[in-house]
C-alpha cells in the first residue's frame, strides 16, 4: 500500500463524518475537524473588536484532496456545526496530492457593521 492510500485509509477510517458545500455541490466524505490550540494561533493573526465580543476561534481541517476546498466559498459542516474554508491547501509528496488541509471558522451570524457589498459571503461572520 502506497503512502497515498494509506493517507485516504487513515482518513476514512478514524476521520469524522462531513458535508462540504462548494459552488452548489455537496460532498459527504470524511475528514479530521479539530480546534487549533492556543499556540498555533500565532501565524492565523486575528481582528480586535473593542467591545470584546469577536469570536476568533480557528479551526483545522484535514481531508481527501479529491475533495474541493476554496477560500471564503466552501462550507464545512460537521457534528452539528458549520465552518467557512478561510485558507486551504495541499500537502504534496513528490508532485502527489496527499491530503487537503484547511483552516476554518465557525459561522455565525454576520453583524451589520461588518457587511461588505463588494464581496458574495454565505452571510455569515467568519
Amino acid at each position: 500500500m502506497g503512502i497515498m492510500n494509506s493517507v485516504a485509509a487513515m482518513i476514512d477510517r478514524y476521520g469524522n463524518s462531513v458535508t462540504v458545500q462548494n459552488g452548489g455541490l455537496s460532498v459527504k466524505t470524511r475528514a479530521f475537524v479539530e480546534p487549533l490550540r492556543y499556540k498555533n494561533k500565532i501565524y492565523i493573526g486575528g481582528r480586535y473588536h473593542p467591545l470584546g465580543g469577536y469570536n476568533n476561534e480557528k479551526y483545522l481541517y484535514i481531508g481527501k484532496p479529491s475533495v474541493a476546498l476554496s477560500e471564503d466559498e466552501t462550507s464545512v459542516e460537521c457534528a452539528g456545526e458549520k465552518y467557512i474554508i478561510k485558507r486551504a491547501e495541499l500537502y504534496r509528496v513528490s508532485d502527489t496530492a496527499l491530503y487537503a488541509w484547511a483552516i476554518m471558522a465557525r459561522c455565525s451570524e454576520r453583524m451589520e457593521d461588518e457587511y461588505d457589498s463588494d464581496k458574495s459571503t454565505f452571510g455569515y461572520d467568519y
